[in-house]
Order: C-alpha cells, then sequence, then structure tokens
C-alpha cells in the first residue's frame, strides 16, 4: 500500500511538475524567445569589438500600412551610396553585423540592415508578411528616408533574395544594383515537408518560437509569390552579383542557374559558383561578400 501511495504522489509530482515546464515553454515562447534579434543598445559595443568606431544610428519608419519598419544604419557622410541589407528567414538585422563593422566598406558607402515585417525589432514581431510587394515596399519606406531621390544597392541572403529582386521589379528607378546570396527565387525549387504544415495552425505554433513560426508562414507563401514574379524578371536592367554554393543543402545551387536564365534584361550579371561551402557564405565568406559589394560599388 505505502509502495502505490508513493507512487500515487510521485506520478502526481512529475504531472504538476510536467505542467509547470510545458506552461514555462509556452510563455517563453509568446514572450519571444529564442528571438534572434539584437537590442539596439548593444549594436555599439559588438561593433566597437570587431573595430568599429562609427556609431550606428537607429530608425523606426512607418510604412504605407502604418507599421514601423526597424533599421539600423552606419557610414561616414550622408553623401556615400548606400547598400541595404535584406536578411533571409528567420533572421534579422544583425546577420548583417559584421558589414557594418566592415571598416572598408563603411568607407566606401553607407550601410543599412533593416528587419523585415514579422522579424527583429519592426513592429508586431512574430506576424509573418508574405507578400514580396509588401516585403519590397517595406525595404522601400527605409530607401526614400535614408537615400530619397538616389539609386541604391541592395543586398539579400536566402529570402531576403526574392524581397530585393521584387524591389528592382516594381521601383527600378531607385535599384543601382543587386547582390543575390543563396535566394531562394525559383519556384520550381520550392520543396513543402509535411512537417510545414503540421505546426502552422495551434497548438503546435504555440511550441515553436515566434521567429521560426513567422518564418515556416512566409516560406509556405513563397513558391506562389515567386510565380507571381515569373513575367517580371526581364524588367530588371541593373547590374546584378549571384553568389551560391554548389553544396547549399538549404537553398539548391540551381537558384543560380534560374537567375541566370531570368535575367536577360541584367546588363552586367556576375555569376559566382563556389566550389565549397554551404547556405552560410553570407557570414563564412565574408572576403567573399566584401569584394563582391566592392565591385558593384565601382560600377554605381
Amino acid at each position: 500500500m505505502k509502495k502505490n501511495a508513493s507512487l500515487r504522489n510521485f506520478l502526481r509530482w512529475f504531472s504538476g511538475f510536467s505542467g509547470v515546464l510545458i506552461l514555462a515553454w509556452l510563455v517563453a515562447m509568446q514572450a519571444g524567445c529564442l528571438a534572434m534579434r539584437t537590442p539596439d543598445h548593444e549594436w555599439p559595443e559588438k561593433l566597437r569589438q570587431k573595430g568599429q568606431m562609427l556609431t550606428p544610428r537607429f530608425c523606426d519608419i512607418p510604412d504605407a500600412g502604418g507599421r514601423m519598419i526597424h533599421a539600423v544604419s552606419i557610414g561616414t557622410a550622408d553623401s556615400l551610396p548606400l547598400v541595404v541589407l535584406v536578411h533571409g528567414s528567420p533572421g534579422s538585422a544583425d546577420a548583417y553585423l559584421d558589414f557594418l563593422a566592415d571598416t572598408a566598406l563603411t568607407k566606401m558607402a553607407r550601410l543599412v540592415t533593416i528587419d523585415r515585417p514579422g522579424f527583429g525589432y519592426t513592429q508586431d514581431f512574430g506576424k509573418p508578411e508574405p507578400s514580396l510587394v509588401a516585403q519590397a515596399a517595406a525595404v522601400r519606406t527605409v530607401v526614400n528616408q535614408l537615400a530619397p531621390y538616389q539609386r541604391v544597392i541592395l543586398v539579400g541572403h536566402s529570402l531576403g533574395g526574392p524581397v530585393i529582386a521584387r524591389f528592382a521589379m516594381d521601383y527600378p528607378e531607385q535599384t543601382a544594383g543587386l547582390v543575390l546570396v543563396a535566394a531562394s527565387i525559383d519556384p520550381e525549387l520550392e520543396e513543402h515537408p509535411f512537417w510545414q504544415s503540421a505546426i502552422h495552425p495551434p497548438p503546435l505554433k504555440w511550441l515553436i518560437p515566434k521567429s521560426f513560426w513567422a518564418s515556416n508562414y512566409e516560406i509556405k507563401a513563397l513558391e506562389a509569390e515567386l510565380r507571381h514574379m515569373l513575367p517580371m524578371w526581364a524588367g530588371i536592367r541593373c547590374p546584378v552579383s549571384v553568389i551560391h554554393a554548389q553544396d547549399d543543402r538549404l537553398v539548391p545551387v540551381g537558384n543560380a542557374g534560374f537567375a541566370q536564365r531570368m535575367l536577360t534584361n541584367c546588363p552586367d550579371l556576375k555569376m559566382d559558383i563556389l566550389p565549397d561551402g554551404d547556405h552560410f557564405i553570407l557570414w563564412s565568406r565574408h572576403e567573399k561578400m566584401r569584394n563582391a559589394l566592392k565591385d558593384m560599388l565601382l560600377k554605381k
């Protein structure tokens, strides 16, 4: 009898403890833990640790729908050309922290990195924006604030790639050049694993970080968005640099071939297919990225 009572007490304790853990996990997920973002107050010190003595500037700019788009910029003079850096999915502005810390780049250009809708410190964190038209318009909101009447160079990694491509399609007069890094742009190469739909509705959506759920939501919508863009690729008439790793297992290198086929009116298309590396060349091949940006800036 005592043994049974002890077992019942243990099960009650374990059930209660498990309930507390689940509740704590739910609260943490909904509060934005694992948000993959760097608070503004941490940027200056992180940049100094990497050798950048310039002070970053922060802004929150309302887009056409009234949503505040958060951005971090750095530069020595407003007269320098502007380079706009757009992160993938999930992610945030701090994906490009090493670029803002690069003193060789900040001597040549102003750099601004943006929290895309649904991510970072842009308003309504965790609420994704599946429309690439709206995503490109959000980028334009920042461009119009920092570089009105100027043509800008845009860099996009992964899902940031189709965002900047859409920007070039919708706002050609404001686009000086594109750098597509491991970009997800070919609708035929978009995969839809079973778990993509499984984690979309409650209760599973409550159990994963908001940034990952927002990422899953926009990735689910990406194929249809890319199909809408198919007739518009011929309208891109600015220099384009494509950087992709042969062994990218998240975004197949076939996306680079798609760019080569579709950019029929691009006046200067540079293809750089890396024999080694993976999807994360944005971070692992900084020198390659720096050279691509320098080359694009010299063409501007």
